[in-house]
């Protein structure tokens, strides 16, 4: 669990993740950091050791602030009552398009997950394959709920096809977006839903 912060280490993580998500590691300055979080460099030092320090309180930040998005789509998903499994993850996936727009976390996050910084590659793996895992544990309990003739181990295949979906979008969000997004995003999830209709079909 980390440990409190003040509201100026809260207002330097806030400036700095939005720092991060269009810099990067590697092009990012502490001091520019510090004069858009209004305060010398030096008095940042006072919150965080260095760059390694902050950047990964601000990772371990979007990893909750991801994590409560997450939790939200599909405790909304929770009340849907389609059988079939076809509905199984999908708000996350309608709503990530919206979210990456809205949220510096989200951009943060999936440019670390996919470029991270090498002194940080370790603990940047660790966290984001913890947030997938959560993903996928979701993932398997929906599809349970709506699918429930689909034996576990079909599930958990559904469950690896979901992730790389996931993956896809996540990639399309980076490099493209747009159109290219909602075509990739359409395409996928037609080929999982066919799948899901014929193996509930025969389950």
């Amino acid at each position: 669990m980390m440990k409190k912060r003040s509201a100026s280490a809260d207002n330097i993580c806030a400036v700095a993740v939005v720092h991060f998500s269009e810099r990067g590691y590697d092009a990012s300055s502490l001091s520019d950091i510090a004069e858009q979080a209004g305060m010398r460099k030096a008095s940042l030092y006072s919150h965080f050791a260095g760059k390694d320090a902050l950047f990964l309180d601000v990772f371990a930040d979007a990893l909750a602030e991801e994590q409560a998005f997450m939790d939200g789509c599909f405790a909304d998903e929770a009340v849907l009552t389609t059988p079939g499994g076809q509905q199984a993850g999908a708000l996350y996936c309608d709503r990530m398009a919206q979210r990456y727009a809205e949220s510096a976390h989200l951009r943060f996050l999936l440019r670390t997950a996919y470029l991270p910084p090498t002194p940080l590659r370790v603990e940047v793996g660790t966290g984001y394959e913890a947030l997938l895992a959560q993903l996928q544990r979701h993932y398997v309990k929906s599809l349970a709920r709506l699918a429930p003739a689909l034996p576990p181990q079909r599930i958990e295949l559904y469950a690896q096809a979901y992730l790389g979906i996931v993956d896809s979008l996540h990639v399309e969000l980076i490099y493209a977006g747009g159109a290219a997004l909602q075509q990739r995003h359409a395409a996928l999830w037609q080929i999982l839903s066919d799948s899901l209709a014929l193996a509930t079909q025969h389950a």
